[in-house]
């Protein structure tokens, strides 16, 4: 072949040579009709159901299928999605029942990035039409917490018993607090999981400026998925966190008292499930598979490893921390009775996190958690924003998640179900009683 190529005449190669160019220039063209003629398919990769799934115009409810353009190829696809029905319409039906303002769910496999559940919950507001789930507009509050408390323990050695030192109250920010090291008889002393656990900012914006410092704070805020784009199928908007050379700020950011630092709920469910899964972050995505107007499938989704966040050390040292905060922490209210009812081989933790923010106005209340059970490893966050008051607590919403998906997995009834059954159960010893002693007086 090459030889005759090189028998050829100049004016017959220049003219090859341009027919080459051209067939290159209008590949765009000519190549989705040749595929299509030679039953050819595209691979089909997830930036490219994303940017589908973006065209779309998410709101409440994912479309059931979309149209994909591959290199000039048009493909109409039926879609599968990931969700674990029950969770999924049990959780809306709840964000419906108690009706808080604005309100989002996310849920997601620990082990392979698969989302469980995304629910989005607006209760009378007409401007707003996006996903919530997806928004990143959000204050990450005191969730931020487990980026500091992540750092210090891989970075500076850390652990959840560590013994720490403040002045002041816990939940406020002030700073003579931070940069004075007076010790005094009003100083208070407590361990690194009961400061996270009661969400001490003092305690974490001293950590931040002195133990962690903006590097370490900037790199762990990466991992986290803040400031970077994390792979998925699924379009949602970018977490942020501002981290500066000013020790101030670096206070307000580590203790997660600030409105720059911002998150997405799909992003706070990977927070949970890093944690749960002893470090290692998965891409999280919706899609299970696509099928073509023929029935075939031509698209089947595999987990994959987004970043190694952390060591096994960590991990486990930020599952006592989370668990602190159910037991004894801002949210042991919520969880009371969890942990010794039939729900007790259930491993659970948490972060809560609230502030007041702006896109949307009102008081936000984030729990950011998990929950494993043999090789079940749910991870969620649960967001809930109340204008005046608030009906409903994350942390609750969030108890009753895992009561649905492990009830689901293990059989098991619900704590309201076993009260249920635990008052129809002494009501009727009551009457047996009663009936007893009425025949023996007789």
């Amino acid at each position: 072949m090459f030889r005759r190529l090189k028998n050829l005449s100049h004016k017959r190669k220049i003219i090859l040579a341009a027919l080459l160019l051209f067939a290159l220039f209008t590949r765009n063209l000519w190549m989705g009709p040749a595929a299509k003629v030679l039953a050819f398919k595209p691979t089909i990769l997830k930036s490219d159901i994303s940017s589908a799934m973006a065209e779309s115009n998410l709101s409440h409810e994912l479309p059931s299928q979309f149209v994909l353009d591959l290199k000039g190829r048009i493909e109409k696809v039926q879609v599968q999605y990931t969700f674990d029905e029950t969770l999924q319409s049990e959780m809306d039906e709840l964000f419906h029942t108690y009706k808080p303002d604005y309100g989002a769910f996310v849920a997601i496999d620990a082990n392979t990035g698969r989302i469980l559940a995304l629910v989005s919950y607006n209760a009378e507001d007409p401007w707003i039409k996006d996903h919530l789930a997806l928004r990143a507009t959000f204050p990450s509050a005191s969730v931020f917490k487990v980026v500091t408390a992540a750092a210090a323990i891989s970075e500076r050695k850390m652990s959840a018993g560590t013994i720490l030192s403040y002045n002041g109250r816990p939940h406020t920010l002030y700073r003579k607090n931070i940069f004075s090291d007076t010790v005094n008889r009003w100083t208070n002393r407590l361990t690194l999981k009961e400061a996270f656990a009661k969400s001490v900012n003092t305690v974490f914006g001293r950590l931040g400026v002195y133990i962690v410092g903006p590097t370490e704070l900037r790199d762990y805020a990466d991992r986290f998925g803040f400031n970077r784009d994390i792979g998925s199928d699924l379009p949602f908007q970018q977490g942020k966190a501002e981290i500066t050379e000013d020790p101030w700020e670096i206070a307000e950011t580590a203790s997660g008292y600030t409105l720059t630092n911002t998150m997405s709920p799909l992003q706070g469910a990977l927070i949970g499930a890093a944690v749960a899964n002893d470090g290692k972050m998965m891409e999280p995505y919706v899609v299970e598979s696509l099928r073509d107007e023929d029935g075939d499938i031509v698209y089947q989704s595999k987990p994959h490893l987004s970043m190694d966040v952390f060591d096994l050390n960590t991990a486990n040292e930020l599952k006592e921390l989370m668990r602190e905060t159910v037991r004894a922490g801002t949210s042991r209210t919520s969880f009371k009775n969890f942990g010794r009812g039939s729900y007790s081989f259930v491993d659970v933790g948490g972060k809560t996190g609230s502030l007041t923010g702006k896109d949307p106005s009102g008081k936000y209340d984030w729990f950011v958690g998990y929950g494993t059970a043999g090789e079940h490893k749910l991870a969620f966050a649960t967001l809930t924003i109340s204008k005046e008051y608030w009906k409903v607590k994350s942390a609750v919403l969030s108890r009753k998640a895992l009561e649905i998906y492990f009830k689901e997995k293990f059989g098991l009834h619900t704590v309201a179900e076993r009260r249920i059954a635990s008052g129809r159960k002494k009501k009727n010893v009551a009457v047996r009683k009663y009936k007893i002693v009425r025949k023996r007086r007789r």
